[in-house]
Formats: structure tokens, sequence, C-alpha cells
């Protein structure tokens, strides 16, 4: 007896190869989802930590006007370990500049990937993205200020992760920029060679800026004028790559779980379907002296079947994927990589869990089924034919017969109707996703909307007097909110007659410059709106200061405050002619030992060009997923309408109704479904985009507006369509395959 159950579970499965596939799929793709995502995710916060501990990542840097005269006394005051190293940056041709840094031995140290140490100053380490880039192998040769060095090989630095020329850029461009690390003797005669000082405080577990601002204060008192600090939590160079752990563990869990949620759902409306068909069998069984707990294995052997080998598939795929996408990361990133690891947890998280939600929802539908007596279950399903409360509701008789008999298939299964809505539900937020990031990113890169001008010159010191022609001059500095020193974000002093800030408010029109102004995604993520006032801390000083906001600027390039730099000054007790820095529409003639920072906007559209390549690449993969995923969701509810309608077909084709009108009866009663959960997955897919955004702007103090470009949605919504019409073709030789005879067996049965 128990022999014939087996086959009859082989029966099963061949009746409904395709259907029972398209679940495999949906699995598959769940557990390959999470195991590849955690894997990636824990091996580059594995590696991250162990290279930022291992080789003493700084947590701060700064320039200082005059060698610190003791500085063994001033790490014991301050409690922290500080080291200086030299940098000059040489250009090696009209748009590259490699940024030559002396070797360190307590804070950052270079960490070699490749090849082997420096062991004289005609040595050079490079950085592997700009190696490649430039042609650059281990052994050959480089003549950088003036100087001819030799390739010793490739090295990484746990300040430099993810090796931006500026710390405020957001894209590398190796094409353009890379670091190298030399000797310090080798900086000799290099005498524009900047000196920067490295610190890393003793206590691991206290407020970084309490800790920055007692350094500071040490500094001050011995007469030390300082530049360019900047800490490592506001650190882009560092902070980027958490940003990217951080997504991938953040969207490690919800993919797979929805996944695995509609794969619950529709075997469950499957088996639900199966057993009432089979209630006389059941029945029969019963009657026959099997035990209930007999027929629940029985049945429960699909669904634990599905789960486990689309658990197992998924896994042993996924194992050998995790591997080149850490190196394809780290390509991005510039981490060593002693190695890979493979948490088999993760492997026994993406097995089981598939296991777990697949029978645990299979169970609860195949054990309510079974509760009925043998004597009802031989009576057969007397329910199919109910009107529920949401029929009944919509009065259906009004409307014509061919609309009336689409909507009653739908509403008469609510199972199946929701499992397809939110199936298009979540494939639909999953493709508008990867449209959503790509049009935010588009609309930060468009910069040239606020900033006119070519070049910024940022001084060490500050200057006095009148900007060069063609320039003007602006004032800034670092503030935090005042229960939130992770919170970076710059206040600027420009002029109020500036030509080169260009804002405009949330309604398109021109905003004067000669008030205070906040750009709108820091007043988003501040709750700030015109008419505030507000406090904020300086990070130089400690000490708050309070300005009130006339206007929010719709600028989505950067988080910064602007006012005029008269008012700027005036607050910050600075001369009313001071100024930190230049922005200019031409280059101008200055010395590069005066400049803390210098940025070309025209290097900009090439390194935006070389990003949106990469992130087109994955927002395709999103879309071919998605898809994927919307072809076997409706592929799989237009097959059990089929199944369930075979009856009705049957007397369509008795009545003479043609081929054509059957099919548009049948497969087209899902088109308002579908419709409708697209137009749900649109906010939704809004909502995700700006929940994530928010988070990861906390990790890289980059705050990307989630903007829905119209364009974006009509080809998400064609692709939709196209799926549908996909399934629906596939779907169409099932509803010619059902005979006339079928209405007689029914009707004899």
């Amino acid at each position: 007896m128990v022999m014939a159950l087996r086959k009859r579970v082989m029966r099963i499965l061949n009746e409904n190869k395709w259907r029972y596939l398209g679940i495999l799929v949906l699995i598959f793709l769940g557990s390959y989802t999470f195991i590849v995502a955690a894997g990636l995710a824990q091996n580059l916060a594995n590696l991250v930590t162990t290279f930022t501990e291992e080789h003493r990542q700084e947590d701060l840097s700064f320039r200082a006007d005059q060698v610190i005269p003791d500085r063994e006394g001033l790490e014991e005051a301050a409690g922290a370990v500080i080291e200086e190293y030299l940098s000059f940056d040489a250009a090696l041709s009209g748009t590259l500049t490699l940024r030559l840094l002396s070797a360190t031995e307590r804070l950052n140290t270079p960490a070699v990937i490749e090849g082997r140490a420096l062991s004289g100053p005609e040595e050079i380490l490079l950085d592997p993205a700009f190696a490649k880039a430039n042609g650059y192998p281990v052994g050959s040769q480089i003549e950088a200020a003036g100087k001819t060095f030799t390739v010793a090989g490739y090295m990484s630095l746990p300040h430099y992760i993810y090796p931006l020329k500026n710390v405020n850029d957001i894209l590398t461009s190796p094409q353009e920029f890379g670091v190298g690390v030399i000797t310090r003797e080798a900086f000799a005669g290099l005498v524009d060679a900047e000196r920067i000082y490295a610190a890393r405080f003793n206590d691991r577990t206290g407020s970084l800026n309490r800790q920055a601002r007692e350094l500071r204060e040490h500094l001050r008192a011995e007469g030390i004028t300082v530049s360019d600090w900047i800490d490592i939590m506001n650190n882009r160079r560092a902070r980027l790559v958490w940003a990217s752990i951080t997504g991938m563990k953040t969207m490690s869990v919800p993919l797979p779980v929805a996944m695995f949620l509609i794969s619950c759902l529709i075997i469950a409306i499957m088996f639900w379907r199966v057993i009432r068909r089979d209630a006389v069998i059941i029945g029969t069984l019963y009657a026959q002296g099997y035990r209930r707990r007999e027929l629940t294995r029985h049945y429960m052997t699909i669904p634990l079947l599905l789960a486990l080998a689309g658990g197992v598939i998924g896994s042993l795929l996924a194992l050998p994927s995790i591997a080149p996408m850490v190196m394809g990361m780290v390509s991005y990133y510039n981490v060593p990589v002693p190695g890979v690891t493979i948490n088999f947890l993760n492997v026994l998280a993406g097995i089981l869990t598939p296991v777990l939600f697949l029978g645990l929802s299979s169970c609860l539908v195949i054990r309510t089924e079974l509760r009925r007596s043998p004597a009802e279950l031989m009576r057969g399903d007397r329910q199919k034919t109910k009107v529920n409360a949401l029929e009944r509701a919509l009065k259906l008789e009004r409307f014509r017969f061919s609309t009336k008999f689409k909507l009653r298939e739908q509403f008469r299964s609510i199972p199946r109707l929701l499992f397809l809505f939110f199936g298009i539900t979540s494939a639909s937020v999953l493709m508008l996703f990867g449209f959503t990031a790509m049009n935010s990113m588009n609309r930060v890169f468009e910069a040239s909307d606020v900033y006119q001008f070519e070049y910024e010159y940022s001084f060490q010191d500050l200057q006095f007097g009148a900007a060069p022609e063609g320039a003007e001059a602006f004032n800034a500095g670092k503030f935090y909110p005042e229960n939130n020193e992770e919170m970076e974000f710059y206040i600027a002093g420009i002029e109020p007659d500036s030509r080169l800030i260009t804002l405009k408010d949330l309604k398109g029109n021109p905003l004067p410059n000669n008030q205070t102004n906040i750009t709108k995604p820091l007043a988003d993520r501040m709750g700030i709106k015109a008419g505030d006032t507000v406090t904020f801390i300086n990070k130089e000083d400690g000490k708050p200061y309070t300005f009130k906001i006339d206007a929010v600027a719709a600028s989505y390039v950067e988080q910064f405050i602007y006012l005029p730099r008269a008012e700027f000054n005036a607050k910050m007790g600075l001369a009313e002619n001071s100024y930190r820095g230049l922005f200019s529409t031409k280059k101008l003639a200055i010395l590069g030992e005066k400049l803390s920072g210098f940025k070309d906007m025209s290097a900009l559209p090439g390194a935006i060009d070389e990003f949106m390549g990469q992130l087109g690449s994955v927002v395709v993969m999103m879309t071919v997923v998605a898809s994927v995923v919307a072809l076997i969701i409706i592929y799989l509810v237009t097959s059990l309408l089929i199944e369930e309608s075979r009856n009705t077909i049957s007397l369509f084709k008795v009545f003479g109704y043609k081929r054509r009108e059957i099919r548009s009866l049948i497969l087209n009663s899902s088109t308002l479904v579908i419709v409708a959960g697209f137009i749900i997955g649109i906010p939704l897919a809004v909502a995700s985009m700006g929940a994530v955004y928010g988070y990861l702007g906390k990790m890289i103090n980059l705050v990307l507006p989630p903007v829905v470009n119209p364009l974006y949605v009509v080809i998400a919504f064609i692709v939709i369509m196209l799926t549908y019409q996909l399934s629906k073709a596939l779907c169409a030789k099932s509803v010619e395959r059902v005979a006339m005879s079928e209405a007689l067996k029914a009707g004899t049965e």
C-alpha cells in the first residue's frame, strides 16, 4: 500500500512537471540569492575588518602648519598613536595623476597583495586598479615626479580602500587617478610634498569626536594650526566599502524570503486544490484503513522534495559563485584577499529555510483538509461554487458576460488572486528598484544645474583679500547635529551674488544666494523646513552655532547649507574678507604647497560613465531576474486557472465558442490583477528605495533621492506585459488540449 502511494507521487509530478519546475526555480533563486549575498557580505566584512585592524587604519588625519615638536608627548597626552607621512601628486599626463605616499610603519601600513615589499628608494608599490588600467605590471618601469621607479608589487592601503582623489568625491576612475607608495628617502628633492599626520586613538570604544576635539586642543595649545581634518567615519575612501557590505546584508534576507513565501503560497494553493480534487480518493483510502498520518506524509512528499531539491541546487551553484564575486568586489575596493571562506551555516540555512517554509505551509493546508471525515470526503467538494463576500459586494451582474466571467474566475479563488497580485507586485518592485537606482544616481550626478565652475581650490590656511579674476571665494566648515556625532555635513559661506553656485527651489525657481539655503537631502534627513531655526556643532571648535533656514534647494549633489560668506565669517569669528577656497571657471596659477585639495570637474563625466556602465549591468540583471519571477508566477497562476476551469472550457467548446474567444475569456482574466499589482509596486519601490537610501546615508553621509522616471516606469510595465503575453502563449496549448468530453464526464460524475 505504501509503495502504491510512492508511485502516485511520481505520477503527480509528471502530470504537472512544468508547474513544479517553476516552483523549483523560485526556490532555487531564493537559496542562491541568500547564500551568495550573505557569503559576499560576510567575506567582505571579514576581509575589511581584518585588514583595517592588522594594518592599523587611522581614526583621523590632518595637516599641520609646522612639524609637531614633541610627538611622543602629544601621543601620551591625547591617548593616541600619531604618525607623519608625506604626500605628493605627480602628474603623469594631462589627465592622469599618481598620488605618491611615503611608506609608514605604525599606521596605515601597506599590505602587499602581489609582488614584494619595497627594498629601496627606486621602487614603488601601486594600487592594482590603477596599475592594470594604465598598463604597469609588476617589474615594469614608471616615471613620476621626475624619477623612474620599478614596480615592486601591488598594495592595499587601509585609508585608501576606495581610492578617491578627493575625500568628498563619489566615484573613482583608475584611468585618471591612482595611489603609489614609495620610501621616505625617495621624497628627497620633492619640495612641494605635503606633510600629513595620521592618528589612531588607544580607546576604541570612546567618542571619536570627543577624543578628536581633545587632540585638536592639545595641538592648539602647542601653537600648531591644523587643516584638512578628516575623521574616518566621514572618509568615503574608507566608509564606502561598509555601505556596500551593509547593502548586501540588507538585501540578502528580503529577496530570498519573498521567493520562499511566494513558493509557499503557490504550493499551498496547489495542494489545497489537489486534496479537494482527490477528496473521493482520500475518503476511499481512509475507508480502506489508511491513517491520517500516512496520507499527510504522502501529500507532504512533493513540497518537501521540491524545497530540498531547490535548496540543494541553489546552494551547490551558489558556493562556486562566491569567490569570483568577492574578487569582483575587491577589484572595485582595494582590499587584500588572503582567502575566501564558506560559512556552512549559511548553506544549511539556504537548504533548510525553504524546507521549513514550504513544509509548514503545506502541512497546515493538508492537515486542515484531512480533518474532514471519510464520509464527507467521499461526497466530494461541495464548496467549489460558493460565492464569496467580495464577489457579492461588487455585484457582477451589472457587467457584460465577458467582464463578469473574468472577474468571477479571479474572485472564486482568493488565495490564487493574492498570489498573483503579490507576486507581480514583488517582481515590479524588484525591476523598478534597479531602474530607480539608476535614475537616482543620474539625478545626483547632474551637477551642472548647481555647479557652474570648472575648478575648485581648497587652501590649507585662510586666505585674505579679493578673489582672482574668474573666481569666487568661499569659506566652509564641518558641522554635525547636537546628538548625532556620526552625521557630518558642510556649511559654506559663498558670495551673495554668486554666479557659480546656482540653486533652485522645489518648484524650479531660482533661489537667491544672499540667504540661508539648505539642500533637500540634508533637509529631509534632519526634518528641516523653510523658516526653521537650527543649531549645529562646529567640528573644529566643538561650539554650537544657530542658523535660520530661509529655503530648501532642490539640489541632490551634496548635503550642504549655503549662506552669504560675510555672515558665515561673522558667525565663526573670522575676518570679513577671509576665505578657505575658490570656485573658478579657469585654471589658476596657485602653488600646490598652498592647497589642501583641488577638484577638476571635467574629470567627473568619465568616472560617471564608468560607474553608470557597471550600474547598468546590475539593472539588466535585476530586470532579467524580475522577468523570470514574473513569468513563473503568471504561468503558475494561469495553469492553475486552466486546471480549475477545465469543465468550463469544455462547455465553451460544446456551445460553439471560437478558439480565440475561449483564450480571451480564460487567459485574459488576470490582466486587471497584473496591472493593479504593477501600479501598487511603484510606491512600494519608491518607499523601499527611500528606506535603503536613508540607511546607507548614515553609513557614507550621502543621501540619494528616490527618483522615479516615467520612462523607466513605462519600460518596466512593457516588460511585465510582455512577460504576461509570453506566459499566455505557453498556456494556450493547455486550453486547446481540453476536450469537449470533459463536460460530459463532469455531468456523469
